[in-house]
């Protein structure tokens, strides 16, 4: 009886302590040129990615809203400095409102020909976290 007590005195104290070390949320920023155009995205995402935190931005507010916000993803219309050097994965979509997006996922870059809301959700699955500040 003693061991099973012990047990699970354990158990609780290995589950409590779990609790403090559950990760959080990827976290995207969405900041097109066309709001109508974030919005939707931003929704998709929210609906077909429940683990993630979805944040929209100004396109103009980008580079604000990436220091204040350190996403694991961006997805916008035009990449920054700012987000090349501090965003580990990022997606330029439809940049000059051409038909291609450029995907970089941990520096390694690709570009998709016409992309489908599909391929932003397999790059927000296959995104790795930002690094701890």
């Amino acid at each position: 009886m003693m061991m099973r007590r012990g047990l699970a005195i354990s158990i609780i104290s290995l589950m409590e302590a779990s609790e403090g070390i559950k990760s959080r949320n990827k976290r995207v920023l969405i900041a097109m040129d066309l709001r109508s155009y974030c919005e939707a995205v931003a929704g998709a995402l929210q609906g077909l990615c429940p683990d993630t935190s979805v944040f929209q931005a100004e396109a103009g507010d980008l580079d604000r809203e990436t220091a204040r916000l350190r996403p694991d993803l961006v997805v916008c219309s035009r990449v920054t400095r700012l987000v090349e050097g501090l965003v580990p994965n990022w997606v330029e979509l439809y940049p000059d409102h051409g038909l291609e997006a450029i995907v970089s996922l941990c520096g390694a870059r690709s570009t998709l020909e016409g992309a489908q809301l599909s391929d932003l959700v397999s790059v927000v699955n296959r995104s790795e976290p930002a690094p701890s500040v």
